[in-house]
């Protein structure tokens, strides 16, 4: 991306406001999640895999946030330790410039770098944007949970929600590639 007028790089603490910002704006949309605040710092933390969490800043103004991606467990049991969840959420500032599709490269990236074997993404199918973004990426819809919670704010506050899930695939830990040597059965 030699055009980019953004670079990515580990978050920091003193980000958090702007992480913090970026998400609440997607949480007005009423299509980006059901949660209905956004963490602490701590909360934020300890949900997340600290080592998946990047930023997009401008690289005009490096102290300005323009999105975020993190992986989060999918689940506390230690078998499915190689699969996460994926957020990802932009600025409006940030949109249209390849920053969401960077940040999602660069989780794929540092998931196969920690020995994950998959990521899952859950969307609102009224998220077009998600949903097309992750497709482009190698994710490929494989279900949808139908009223899986209710809505508590935003406009379809009240109304039942389904979430279709993305999923994408990566290169199990020991099977060829950098991790092992392919065998034949």
């Amino acid at each position: 991306m030699a055009d980019a007028t953004f670079t990515l790089r580990p978050i920091r603490p003193e980000d958090y406001p702007q992480v913090r910002s970026i998400y609440e704006t997607g949480l007005e949309s009423g299509h980006a999640t059901y949660e209905t605040k956004a963490p602490t710092w701590e909360q934020f933390t300890q949900a997340k895999i600290m080592e998946t969490v990047f930023v997009a800043v401008e690289n005009d103004n490096p102290d300005k946030l323009l999105g975020w991606v993190a992986a989060a467990p999918i689940s506390s049991r230690s078998v499915f330790h190689g699969v996460v969840e994926n957020s990802i959420y932009i600025h409006p500032d940030g949109r249209g410039r390849g920053v969401a599709g960077a940040l999602l490269d660069k989780l794929i990236e540092v998931c196969q770098d920690l020995h994950k074997w998959g990521i899952h993404a859950w969307v609102f199918p009224e998220n077009t944007g998600s949903a097309r973004l992750h497709m482009s990426r190698g994710f490929e819809k494989v279900g949808t949970f139908r009223h899986l919670a209710k809505m508590t704010y935003g406009d379809l506050a009240g109304q039942w929600r389904d979430t279709d899930i993305y999923e994408k695939l990566l290169p199990k830990p020991g099977e060829g590639g950098e991790d092992g040597e392919e065998t034949d059965s």
